[in-house]
């Protein structure tokens, strides 16, 4: 891969507040602040984008036992944010279930491989 081709081009940012389960907030900050030069806001674009490019095993994230959540305001990509937008219509799983379960996924799949939470 080319650097060039670790940017995106210019999209339409759309800013949502939502319900983050404070382990996965916390995790993905310790991502921006230790292993990335990126924000919270970019992971957790990233997060979603990997769930969507396997959009049909998305499944119904369950909030752990005892998990607080944090109220966050997230710099969405408009692409990003349809498509969820559009599973949460299809599905009846509410958008920040959606967008825990991503960031969840995210984790989940790459902590070890690309970084060690």
């Amino acid at each position: 891969m080319e650097p060039i081709e670790r940017l995106y081009k210019k999209d339409k940012l759309i800013t949502r507040s939502l319900h983050i389960d404070e382990d996965l907030y916390i995790q993905v900050q310790r991502i921006c602040d230790e292993v990335f030069d990126a924000s919270v806001s970019k992971i957790i674009n990233i997060c979603i984008e990997t769930t969507l490019q396997n959009k049909e095993r998305i499944k119904y994230y369950k909030k752990p036992y005892k998990t607080d959540s944090i109220y966050r305001s997230i710099l969405f990509r408009q692409k990003f944010y349809d498509e969820l937008i559009n599973i949460k219509n299809e599905t009846g799983i509410s958008f920040s279930r959606l967008v825990n379960g991503s960031i969840k996924e995210f984790i989940d799949k790459y902590n070890g491989k690309y970084f060690k939470i």
